[in-house]
């Protein structure tokens, strides 16, 4: 019974003992597992680390590359600095006027018959324009005309018993006196009667029509506006100190200020002989070749020096700022800002008198976006058009 018991207890310590080591075993297993996730988290930070420095790294070396990368060249239009003829000109104002414009009046009290123009026609020296009534100046005439025939009969007879001695010279001369006055008033009738013919006096067109057919017109009303076109003329106030250089003859260019598109030329054909005293300016008249509306506003350029051939570029090109001119001259890819000294200029081109030499290339479109050093592509070029034209067909 002891001996059983002693066994007993020997197989519960066995037992004892091999939990014991199990449950060691199990803690170092698990201490050794914690130990390599931490390793493992540790590994994971610090790749994390360094991922995050290359990546600033390369972050900074892309900030680098763009502040390091220039900017596309600017595309511009250039011009070489050329020989030409350009003038000076005195720019003024004036209002295109006929040569000859007319009221035609009534010159009998009738009632407007027939009208036979409007205004804007065209017409020529005598044509009819309107017809007034005509009923008593037509028999007026055909009395007037029936006794001048009388009294031409009469006179006859008197003038062959004359040549015969077989009357007196008193009676001679009172047959002659009637016949002349049958004469006259036959005449005055024929003229009465053309009154109501109203007749353009010269050649031009009607502008004004002021009278309708019914309407009963008095001597002296107003009929027609009659003015003669071809050509116009046009009358400008010139300073004292540019008629020096206005002789007759001068070509004058003239612009219409409602259309620009309108222009034409013409020649100074007279000069006052005085100053206005009040204005301090001189009278001068020219005419035009050209067509053009009476009335019209118009900006007149006179001619008052010409330089035959002088340096000269398109105006585009030339800057103006703060009282300076300078133009951009193109230098292989880049653009150099230059200061220049401008003559006369025209409506195209200015003089330059200093700064530039034959054969410069000047920046003439796409000026507002260079300055020194501005890299460059030129276009416009005929050499331009041909490498387009080549890409296209290659592609």
């Amino acid at each position: 019974m002891a001996r059983i018991r002693k066994k007993g207890m020997f197989i519960g310590l066995a037992i004892v003992l091999v939990i014991a080591v199990v449950a060691v075993g199990y803690m170092e297993k698990e201490r050794l597992g914690m130990g390599e996730t931490a390793d493992a988290a540790d590994s994971t930070a610090a790749m994390d680390s360094v991922s995050v420095a290359e990546g600033a790294d390369k972050s900074d070396d892309e900030d680098k590359d763009d502040k390091d990368k220039e900017p596309p060249p600017v595309p511009v239009e250039v011009a070489e600095v050329e020989r030409r003829e350009i003038s000076s000109y005195y720019v003024t104002t004036a209002t295109l006027e006929p040569e000859r414009k007319v009221d035609i009046l009534a010159k009998i009290a009738e009632e407007v018959e027939q009208i036979k123009v409007e205004e804007g026609d065209l017409v020529k020296q005598g044509q009819l324009l309107c017809r007034l009534d005509d009923d008593a100046q037509r028999v007026a005439l055909e009395e007037a005309k029936i006794n001048q025939a009388q009294s031409k009969s009469e006179f006859e007879r008197i003038e062959s018993m004359f040549e015969q001695n077989l009357i007196s010279e008193k009676e001679y001369l009172d047959a002659k006196y009637q016949y002349e006055l049958a004469v006259n008033k036959y005449e005055a009738a024929a003229v009465r009667y053309e009154y109501t013919r109203i007749r353009a006096p010269f050649d031009g067109v009607i502008t004004e029509r002021l009278v309708d057919e019914g309407e009963h017109v008095n001597i002296g009303t107003r009929l027609f506006v009659l003015a003669d076109t071809h050509p116009l003329q046009l009358t400008m106030y010139l300073p004292e100190g540019e008629i020096k250089s206005i002789r007759t003859g001068q070509m004058v260019h003239i612009i219409s200020d409602a259309n620009p598109d309108m222009q034409f030329t013409g020649e100074v054909i007279r000069l006052a002989p005085e100053v206005d005293q009040r204005t301090g300016t001189i009278k001068v008249t020219a005419q035009t070749r050209g067509d053009g509306i009476p009335g019209s506003f118009v900006r007149v350029r006179i001619v008052t020096d010409t330089r035959p051939s002088t340096l000269t570029i398109p105006r585009r090109g030339v800057v103006a700022d703060a009282g300076e001119r300078y133009v951009f001259i193109a230098e292989a890819d880049t653009v150099r800002r230059l200061e220049v000294f401008v003559g006369y200029e025209d409506e195209g081109y200015a003089e330059i008198l200093e700064g530039l030499e034959l054969g410069d290339s000047v920046v003439v479109a796409g000026v507002g976006g260079v300055r020194t050093g501005t890299k460059i592509k030129i276009i416009g070029r005929p050499e331009d058009d041909k490498e387009a034209v080549a890409d296209t067909v290659q592609n």
